[in-house]
């Protein structure tokens, strides 16, 4: 799959501390879901992408142009959506709107009908004329992704695209982006910590930690688990702390030893099935659960997250 964006070597650095650390990542066309936990540099790279944070060496190459170098030549090719609220006094979404797609190249008539056409699609049809500062934050995130999408942009960068937002908003928000990637084929790279988020809208996924990459690459292989292993959890009735240390006891890999325990197996091993209730009966205890778990992009980032830490 061809590449949008290439980025080699990026250092960037608040005095000694390196925001990030020789970056390099390669971002696929479609949907990106960009991952880190606070200061892991994520909003520092989109920034760095658009020249509002430069960085002390390495390269970012959009298609054929070269960032931040040749990005007045690429701003109708870039949608940006900033984690920070960006209203103007006194202004209605509509004019906002219109005066954003000014700014990214179009015509004022052509602005304005783009600005009237992005406000409906996003949901704010109704309210596009009323003064912004009575918007809730929801409705606010709304008009920063219409701001994004007025020039019809080729790709999308999106920080925190849901922060703040109430239950029926986010859920809006999800299917938006999920609409644009999905129906309307945008490139989107979309920054966040809620992992739910990027489960629901990304078919890519980036993860930092400490301004390095430390994962990257499509979402169903990097939560596919090896096929000839899967990941067994058990309840049992009696002690699940002694439970769990006689399955280490006898051979098993034991992942969570808490009310539920976690172990993998081979999925063909019958014998070990078998033994896993003959130990439970020898120490007069019952199961009572049996189950199979697929893991989470959490368990993922966790996991990825504590071995990076582990390394530095």
């Amino acid at each position: 799959m061809q590449n949008i964006l290439v980025i080699r070597n990026l250092v960037k650095k608040y005095g000694s501390f390196p925001a990030l650390d020789s970056f390099s990542c390669d971002i696929a066309k479609g949907v990106t879901g960009l991952l880190g936990p606070n200061g892991a540099g994520k909003t520092t790279l989109i920034r760095a992408f658009l020249g509002i944070h430069p960085f002390e060496s390495g390269s970012i190459k959009f298609l054929d142009y070269e960032l931040p170098k040749d990005l007045l030549a690429v701003k109708d090719k870039i949608g940006y959506q900033p984690e920070v609220d960006t209203k103007i006094l006194k202004t209605s979404a509509m004019r906002y709107v219109t005066h954003m797609g000014t700014m990214a190249g179009l015509s004022r008539n052509t602005a304005k009908q783009r600005a009237f056409d992005t406000l409906h699609y996003v949901g704010l049809g109704e309210a596009r004329y009323r003064d912004m500062n009575t918007f809730s934050q929801g409705m606010m995130q709304k008009v920063k992704l219409a701001t994004a999408l007025v020039h019809d942009p080729l790709l999308l960068l999106l920080d925190e695209p849901t922060a703040g937002c109430d239950p029926d908003s986010h859920e809006q928000i999800l299917e938006l982006i999920s609409d644009l990637g999905n129906s309307h084929h945008k490139n989107i790279i979309i920054s966040t910590h809620l992992l739910p988020d990027i489960e629901r809208t990304a078919s890519h996924v980036v993860l930092m930690n400490r301004g390095k990459k430390v994962i990257q690459g499509d979402l169903n292989n990097i939560l596919r688990q090896d096929d000839k292993i899967i990941n067994l959890q058990v309840r049992v009735d009696g002690d699940h702390n002694k439970f769990a240390q006689l399955l280490q006891n006898n051979g098993f890999e034991v992942t969570n030893a808490t009310e539920i325990i976690s172990f993998n197996i081979e999925r063909d091993d019958d014998k070990k099935y078998l033994s896993i209730f003959k130990i439970a009966r020898n120490n007069g205890m019952n199961i009572r659960m049996m189950t199979t778990y697929r893991q989470s992009l959490e368990d993922v980032f966790l996991n990825e997250i504590a071995k990076n830490k582990l390394e530095n």
